[in-house]
């Protein structure tokens, strides 16, 4: 985990998290990100992920660790020639229309019928995934894989666990939202759409954890200006930080005490383990997020994989990161948004 680091610290921790979100073209920023944490020596060993997250956790799962930054790179790579040609296709629809009474049309002038195809078929993703991930690798469990996809008909965020089910394509794609691609049916359940991939961790065992939450977007939400995965952060301190106390509660308590059923009931919901958490967020406004989203063009996933980079090394350089937290806190949080580092949490 630390073999590129001579900082011993990091071996206080269990669990090294990886905690990847959608975002459609922004997810470049999230393989940026592990580029910087690979070339640190730091590894996961505990990734979730959803929307384009998934692929991107699939691809750091499924390739040796000198292979992952190769394979992500290609990924992304591929895309963009897959989005550059869906261009040049639309430019050519445009063009052959101007000479003709657009009007007549259903569709707004100047733009595709609404039956034009998304940029990339089901299929050339399935293909491009694929080549870029072994599935036996994932599913060896050398690494704990947890992808997040929505119940369609449900609306509930499910989480498929590679220690609890045999992932393959269709648990990648099922959280992969882009438009125009289908939903994914699994076990008789059709899913698509997004999850908050950080949820994932409150379902994990306690252990004294370092979390990389990559967000290639998180911008404020209606409840309170708080975005989604700022709120599961929040949420999953307050839940720690109380089962930290109860822990230190719980070392006041007499042992002729503690076989009292109400007490051992309280006592059992104890844990010393913590948590930090560096939340990494590369865009923070929802001004134009679609279009950004969308914008798979080589110069900005290019940009978009150096953000990553620069704010992973950025925020390495800063040992305050490693402290661990107080006695009372079970969950430190540090977040980079933007590029500009926030104040501890």
């Amino acid at each position: 985990m630390a073999r590129a680091r001579p900082d011993k610290s990091l071996a206080r921790f269990e669990r090294v998290a990886l905690v990847l979100s959608g975002g459609g073209a922004l997810g470049a920023y999230q393989a940026g990100a592990y580029a910087a944490l690979e070339r640190n020596g730091i590894r996961p060993n505990w990734i979730a992920g959803s929307g384009i997250g998934a692929a991107n956790a699939i691809i750091i799962a499924g390739n040796l660790p000198h292979l992952r930054i190769s394979h992500l790179r290609r990924f992304w790579q591929q895309l963009s020639e897959h989005a550059a040609r869906r261009r040049w296709e639309l430019g050519g629809w445009v063009r052959r229309t101007l000479g003709h009474d657009r009007s007549a049309g259903s569709h707004a002038p100047g733009l595709p019928p609404k039956s034009v195809k998304p940029f990339i078929s089901i299929a050339d993703l399935r293909e491009l995934i694929n080549e870029a991930a072994d599935f036996g690798r994932v599913n060896s469990g050398a690494v704990r894989v947890v992808l997040g996809a929505v119940n369609r008909a449900t609306g509930a965020e499910t989480f498929f666990d590679n220690d609890r089910h045999v992932l393959g394509l269709d648990h990648v794609l099922a959280g992969i939202p882009m438009p125009g691609l289908p939903p994914v049916a699994i076990d008789g359940q059709v899913f698509g759409g997004s999850a908050v991939s950080v949820s994932a961790l409150d379902d994990a065992r306690p252990a004294d954890t370092l979390c990389f939450a990559i967000d290639g977007y998180d911008p404020p939400g209606s409840a309170g200006g708080i975005s989604r995965s700022a709120r599961e952060i929040a949420a999953m301190r307050r839940t720690h930080d109380l089962r930290r106390m109860i822990a230190l509660l719980g070392e006041h308590v007499p042992q002729r005490m503690r076989g009292e059923a109400d007490l051992r009931r309280c006592l059992a919901e104890a844990s010393e383990a913590t948590m930090t958490i560096l939340h990494l967020v590369h865009e923070g406004s929802a001004a134009g997020l679609a279009a950004k989203m969308a914008d798979y063009s080589a110069d900005r996933l290019t940009a978009r994989w150096n953000a990553g980079e620069s704010d992973v090394a950025a925020s390495l350089s800063h040992p305050r990161w490693l402290a661990p937290p107080s006695r009372l806190s079970g969950v430190v949080v540090h977040e980079v948004r933007d590029g500009v580092v926030a104040p501890q949490r």
